[in-house]
């Protein structure tokens, strides 16, 4: 970023005005998911304070934590308070880098700013199978297409929404898809599942002199800022469509853009998939991103390994009691 330095001796230096300029390059450098997120934070903060925002007034414990708690009472998700939190944090980076003199590295240790694992994301295999071999009872297109991208960001190693809406044609060539993902850049190479293969037929888009390959983003404006405008449009109809498919399929059962990929990622997990092999399919940008998907999971495989150990040294009869004190003395050691 090319964002000048800002002396923090300037108390009259408004937040508003800073994150605005920041937002700003933000949109220069095409970052739009950024723009999307510093933009929303930015007005839940103005809501808050109801006036000035000088940043010396604002960057401080007690102004932090009473945001904190105004966010709370709205009943917002802890990640959507972390995701503002966070937000704020990076802003007050750039205006005291950590290292500088002026730099608070504990100023936001009382706010929550951590990633809080959706454990209900995920899909059972049966749910996800009744999704994947349940045609639906009424002849509605738009709730079948939305059926169908659902199945192919999963059959497609948990595709995220955001890249299967900008694939183009010529990603696809001799039986695989190779495209970069929207997030980090990086390149995804994966083999066409047989199963995605009529879901590719029958929705793909039809329209010759269409660069993509799915009719997502069809009628997008120009302008990459109008186009990231029109693919929030277009995630906000397709989570839309999943609600009233869900209740169709899956009633009682909650489903996102997000559900497909975590499903993979928690279906792939719990049959023994190596965590850093779902992490190269997912595309994240290091294990440790897959372990914050993972990490709800841990205690539940542990306890059926528990179980199951249990089971086989219960088999054993009167030796139980012997094999215990052996497994006890290995514990131990």
């Amino acid at each position: 970023m090319n964002t000048e330095r800002i002396e923090k001796d300037d108390g009259r230096l408004d937040l508003s005005l800073y994150m605005t300029k920041v937002i700003n390059e933000l949109s220069e450098d095409k970052r739009y998911p950024a723009v999307h997120t510093y933009t929303s934070t930015l007005h839940s903060f103005a809501k808050f304070s109801c006036g000035a925002m000088p940043v010396n007034d604002v960057f401080t414990p007690g102004r932090l934590k009473e945001y904190e708690d105004w966010l709370l009472q709205r009943r917002l998700s802890w990640n959507t308070i972390s995701t503002y939190m966070r937000t704020l944090q990076a802003v007050y980076n750039r205006l005291s880098p950590p290292g500088t003199p002026e730099h608070n590295a504990k100023l936001f240790d009382d706010v929550y700013t951590k990633v809080k694992s959706q454990t209900k994301r995920a899909l059972t295999e049966e749910q996800m199978g009744r999704l994947l071999h349940t045609d639906l009872a009424v002849p509605c297109k738009k709730l079948q297409r939305a059926q169908a991208y659902f199945l192919l960001m999963f059959l497609l190693r948990g595709m995220p929404f955001i890249d299967l809406a900008h694939l183009r044609k010529r990603d696809v060539r001799d039986g695989r898809i190779v495209y970069r993902r929207h997030k980090t850049g990086k390149q995804i190479t994966l083999r066409i599942p047989r199963e995605a293969l009529p879901l590719l037929k029958e929705f793909k888009d039809k329209d010759a002199a269409s660069l993509y390959l799915f009719p997502i983003l069809n009628d997008a404006p120009e302008g990459e800022d109008a186009l990231y405008g029109y693919y929030q449009k277009a995630l906000r109809n397709f989570n839309k469509m999943l609600g009233a498919l869900a209740k169709r399929l899956l009633p009682g059962i909650r489903i996102s853009s997000y559900t497909a990929r975590h499903t993979w990622a928690t279906l792939a997990y719990h049959m023994g998939m190596p965590v850093g092999i779902i992490c190269q399919a997912l595309g994240h940008s290091s294990v440790r991103v897959t372990e914050t998907y993972l990490k709800p999971f841990e205690n539940e495989k542990v306890d059926k390994a528990n179980r199951k150990l249990i089971s086989a040294v219960g088999k054993y009869g009167g030796r139980s009691r012997e094999c215990f004190n052996l497994l006890q003395d290995m514990v131990l050691r």
